[in-house]
């Protein structure tokens, strides 16, 4: 390993071998904050230390995408967040797209759209967890179409997943589980990045930050069931100078990094290095070998030697006159080759840049999109089927009053036009993210959209946004009471996206499948003011029969479904109504009335027996009396009072042809039966005289 240039002499002599200025015109004097980066020839990027700002390119404004073809603004889930370090966040498969959140309550959340429809549906993997931004899910689809999805608690508990039993299905995720055989099963972590190679011994390549060092490990798995010890894949010298790292694939065998070399505090000048790893080495960007896995992990007796962030090749050095740097995304093109977008920032100035890296023939070369004060940067992010599209929020005021906005190169960076995403925003826009996986669906981008105070406590009312060519999904709620199906009907809300506003005027319809039949549209009513619709169902449809309620995609808005529940009830079953007055096991008796379940009508000239059992294990059930109803299906027993205490009566309509029968619940005696007493006998006799 090569020595660090640790005293301010050599880290300005190999400066000067580079041509690079040692430090930033217009800083405070002094020693830097950490040692030099490593100065050696094939490890630093062409212009990583500049001594002054680099100009912001200039990019020719198009205006927006709002053809009937092209691109809508859709809400996809209200009061929720994610933050930038798990992924990926926004999965693409070849039937829909999957985002991962956190509501401000807590919930760990998992919405799916589909492709075409736009149909929703939507899970909770874990309710009022911790309203904590970092919490968001990392996802991931399997070989077979199931979806994984990994998160964990800030700081505060292990990493856990779930997989769907189903494909596609997030309505089927199974049960929660640990990442068995890692170290980690009760280590707290920060952040998931799932990723997945399909050349190789393990496909599953899961990394986190452990809490107790701020380290960031790796394990890997073949299966989603065993997990390899975790391995420490960077050194820093206290928790509080942990890189931050942001990972790609191919999909096939390497791995792209992108790390800094400190946590970008205003007190840390953090620089920017790129590294890969592929069949068990760590290289730098020009190939040549930092060291292998088996090194940074130990083995053989051999103690752990994680990787320094400035073994790497240096892409951009902190000490600039742009300032610090904190890392957003890392891409490929389809050639393989890796492109970054970070922001640098100055605290002295308060001044922020967005700027895209791309590895080229010649090395690292560095554009600046845009420069602006404010507080802190909002987010910038590239597509990952070609890293020419990136997506930053602009503008110089509060992040409540910034944009999101496209700039687009389609000759590396040697022309840009700019693009606005969103305009005349109240609430401000930030995190942006790209679909992963399946690059040819319908999601541009997808953005955090609303009010957002702070990552934890549920401080946030942002909303899930995106561009997208599909219509807007809806959300559909239905509540099914009790005697739905026997006149009562259902009632329906028809939302944009989960939790948002309700819809007016939008078209539901109710479908139903009679047995042997196709299925057809029965009714269908316009929503309300509030996006509530209420249809009735008709009473008479034979047992057997499925019902479901339907809202087709119209007017920009996608479909959306109930599952469908079958009608129950027979037409020819009876409804039997008791009524046990206090007493009636005294002389009251029993009344009761007996009517149609499919309409209410009353069974006229219907028997009702009462049914006795007496107390003790050698006693049968015996009828003891038996009445019609009356024309309007109504009928009294008497029930004999000296029955013992502890007899169990109840009423039974034996079935008639073509009726069904019923009975009610048994009720037991609660007195002891009474007994005559004697009569006094007269006194006889004669009277004294």
């Amino acid at each position: 390993m090569r020595r660090r240039t640790t005293t301010m002499l050599v880290a300005v002599l190999g400066t000067a071998l580079l041509g690079l200025a040692p430090a930033a015109p217009g800083r405070a004097a002094g020693p830097d904050p950490l040692p030099e980066p490593y100065m050696t020839r094939g490890d630093v990027a062409r212009g990583a230390l500049s001594s002054t700002r680099q100009p912001v390119v200039r990019a020719r404004t198009v205006a927006p995408r709002r053809t009937a073809t092209s691109t809508r603004t859709a809400r996809v889930v209200t009061s929720s967040a994610w933050s930038w370090y798990m992924d990926p966040r926004v999965l693409g498969t070849s039937t829909a797209t999957y985002l991962s959140s956190v509501r401000n309550n807590g919930d760990i959340q998992v919405t799916r759209v589909a492709r075409g429809s736009a149909e929703l549906s939507h899970a909770v993997l874990h309710a009022r967890f911790q309203p904590d931004d970092h919490n968001a899910p990392s996802l991931t689809e399997l070989p077979d179409g199931r979806i994984a999805a990994f998160w964990n608690g800030h700081a505060a508990v292990p990493a856990r997943y779930r997989v769907t039993e189903q494909a596609g299905d997030v309505t089927t995720f199974g049960p929660t589980q640990r990442l068995v055989g890692s170290g980690l099963e009760r280590d707290r972590v920060t952040y998931t990045v799932m990723l997945q190679l399909s050349e190789g011994a393990y496909r599953y390549h899961l990394f986190t930050r452990r809490a107790v060092d701020n380290a960031w490990v790796m394990t890997r798995s073949k299966d989603l069931v065993r997990w390899t010890p975790a391995v420490r894949l960077f050194d820093h010298p206290t928790r509080e100078n942990a890189p931050y790292p942001k990972f790609v694939t191919d999909g096939r065998r390497t791995i792209h990094v992108a790390v800094s070399d400190t946590m970008a505090t205003p007190t840390q000048l953090s620089s920017m290095y790129h590294l890969t790893l592929a069949d068990g080495v760590f290289r730098r960007s020009d190939g040549s070998t930092i060291r292998t896995l088996s090194e940074v992990a130990g083995s053989g007796g051999t103690a752990p030697r994680p990787i320094d962030p400035r073994e790497a090749t240096l892409v951009y050095d902190g000490r600039s006159a742009d300032g610090r740097a904190r890392i957003y995304d890392i891409a490929l093109d389809a050639a393989g080759r890796p492109a970054l977008v970070l922001t640098t920032g100055d605290v002295a100035t308060d001044m922020w840049t967005y700027k895209w890296f791309r590895l080229g023939a010649g090395g690292w070369a560095a554009t600046t999109l845009d420069r602006a004060p404010g507080p802190q940067p909002s987010g910038i992010t590239m597509r990952h089927d070609d890293p020419g599209r990136v997506f930053l929020v602009q503008g110089p005021g509060s992040v409540g009053e910034r944009e999101l906005v496209e700039y687009r190169t389609a000759d590396e960076g040697q022309t840009w036009q700019r693009r606005p995403v969103t305009s005349g925003s109240t609430q401000g826009n930030r995190t942006p993210a790209t679909p992963w996986g399946a690059q040819d669906g319908p999601v541009d981008v997808a953005w955090l959209a609303g009010p957002y105070t702070t990552f934890n406590n549920g401080l946030w009312d942002t909303t899930v946004t995106m561009s997208t060519s599909d219509p807007a999904p809806v959300d559909l709620t239905s509540t099914w009471p009790i005697g739905w199906a026997r006149g009562k009907g259902i009632t329906s809300t028809i939302t944009e996206g989960v939790g948002g506003r309700g819809l007016p005027g939008v078209r539901a319809r109710l479908m139903a499948r009679l047995p042997g039949q196709p299925e057809r549209a029965m009714s269908s009513r316009l929503t309300g003011a509030d996006g509530s619709v209420h249809l009735a169902v008709n009473r008479y449809y034979p047992r057997g029969t499925r019902v479901r309620v339907d809202v087709p995609s119209a007017g920009g808005w996608g479909s959306a479904t109930t599952t469908a529940a079958a009608v129950e009830t027979d037409t020819t079953a009876i409804d039997l109504d008791s009524t046990w007055r206090t007493g009636w096991d005294r002389g009251v008796g029993v009344s009761a009335s007996v009517t149609a379940r499919r309409d209410g009508s009353p069974r006229a000239g219907t028997p009702a027996w009462l049914l006795v059992r007496k107390p003790g294990t050698d006693q049968q059930e015996f009828r003891t009396g038996s009445r019609l109803t009356d024309a309007a299906g109504s009928v009294h027993l008497p029930v004999n009072r000296y029955y013992p205490k502890g007899t169990r009566v109840r009423l039974h309509v034996p079935a008639q042809a073509p009726w069904g029968s019923a009975t009610s619940s048994s009720h037991r005696t609660g007195s002891e039966p009474r007994r005559h007493a004697p009569r006094p006998r007269a006194l006889t006799g004669s009277r004294g005289r």
